[in-house]
């Protein structure tokens, strides 16, 4: 599977919270997902042309994957990524089938982890057929899955 186009956006979430590098790309790897098709759009400096080219790999790959975490587990800030759960929600109504959401509350202070854990129940409501995942090894395993699936 190399030099394949990435079906894979890995969204959400930045900040010192290292889930793609620590937990979600070594976890698909490890289940057979190729790298080349993960699209990690991290990046030092977020400028339009960055912003330019997310968008246009956003509306090319297969699943979009959001996930809504502590920018600094660690740190337990109570501050969650606006823009992701804009950005989620939007995907969910334009795309609901390509769409995969974790919400991953670990490093929350009580009240924004209860805020969150809220709007993924809403939002399980609103599309019930929808991945929606509160622990990465369900979401990885359904993730590799579908991939395998499709190809």
């Amino acid at each position: 599977m190399n030099n394949m186009s990435p079906q894979v956006f890995l969204g959400g979430t930045v900040g010192a919270n290292r889930w793609r590098e620590s937990i979600v790309i070594p976890g698909l790897l490890a289940r057979g997902v190729a790298a080349d098709i993960l699209f990690n759009p991290v990046v030092t400096h977020w400028t339009q042309q960055a912003q330019q080219y997310e968008d246009t790999v956003k509306r090319a790959v297969r699943y979009l994957l959001y996930v809504i975490a502590s920018p600094d587990p660690v740190g337990g800030t109570a501050n969650v990524s606006a823009y992701s759960l804009v950005e989620l929600t939007m995907s969910l109504y334009d795309s609901p089938n390509r769409v995969i959401a974790l919400f991953d509350t670990s490093g929350m202070p009580h009240h924004t982890a209860k805020a969150i854990r809220k709007s993924a129940q809403d939002l399980r409501e609103r599309f019930p057929g929808a991945p929606i995942f509160t622990d990465y090894e369900s979401m990885m395993d359904w993730l590799a899955r579908h991939l395998q699936e499709n190809t």
